[in-house]
């Protein structure tokens, strides 16, 4: 059993692009040190407000990150397979300022802080690649802002689904596929408004082929007619 968690821990770390072309002797520190947990959709990889021991990586799932609001739950961002999560609160120190929760059934690589931190001190192409991440997260989090402020409800959420187009979709005969679940009440907290105005929109592109539901999935038969409301036409 001991075997088979070192091999998977093993595999992880040598999945990941960021530790690509590293030494064997670095690479053998980090599965030294590297944990592997899994989770199922609705876990609670940490609450806001706890400490940031640890780079996480996503080996396999997605994890959304939630702040509580007294009114309303709003979702900051979605990760992927491949992306670190919570690494602007790693990087700086701080206590997470935001809640990670699992869509689906995940799979997540942990790397002590302190141990992360003193490969970054010998490899600084590690710590570049880092960099490129936390500037594209922290690029969408502010257009996420401009656009809750500015923007219809229709646009943003065609927008939202354009985004999980290009970074997750696929072509099938009846449109984009996007292989990504997400219930009326996570739409609602990505895009700032309320599930009843979700559902409403939702309910109605299905009926116009706008946006297809299925099972586990949504499908875009048309990325043009959805281009078209994120630009502000009717």
């Amino acid at each position: 059993m001991q075997d088979v968690r070192a091999e998977r821990i093993a595999a992880a770390v040598k999945s990941q692009g960021m530790f690509r072309g590293l030494p064997a002797a670095d690479l053998d520190r980090i599965i030294g040190f590297a944990t592997v947990r899994d989770y199922q959709r609705g876990d609670i990889v940490w609450n806001e407000g706890d400490a940031a021991d640890h780079l996480t990586i996503i080996l396999q799932g997605r994890v959304k990150i939630v702040r509580h609001g007294g009114n309303a739950d709003v979702i900051l961002e979605i990760f992927e397979p491949g992306e670190p999560v919570g690494s602007l609160a790693v990087y700086n120190g701080i206590a997470y300022p935001a809640s990670a929760v699992c869509m689906e059934p995940t799979s997540l690589l942990l790397l002590p802080r302190r141990d992360y931190f003193d490969l970054l001190d010998r490899r600084p192409e590690i710590a570049r690649s880092i960099i490129r991440e936390l500037t594209r997260l922290v690029v969408s989090l502010l257009r996420k802002l401009q656009e809750s402020r500015s923007q219809r409800i229709e646009t943003r959420i065609a927008k939202l689904f354009l985004t999980l187009a290009d970074r997750t979709g696929r072509e099938t005969p009846d449109g984009v596929e996007i292989p990504v679940w997400l219930s009326r009440q996570e739409i609602a907290e990505l895009v700032g408004t309320t599930v009843e105005t979700s559902i409403r929109t939702m309910s109605r592109w299905g009926r116009e082929g706008v946006l297809v539901t299925g099972e586990r999935r949504f499908v875009v038969p048309s990325l043009e007619r959805l281009r078209a409301i994120a630009d502000g036409d009717s």
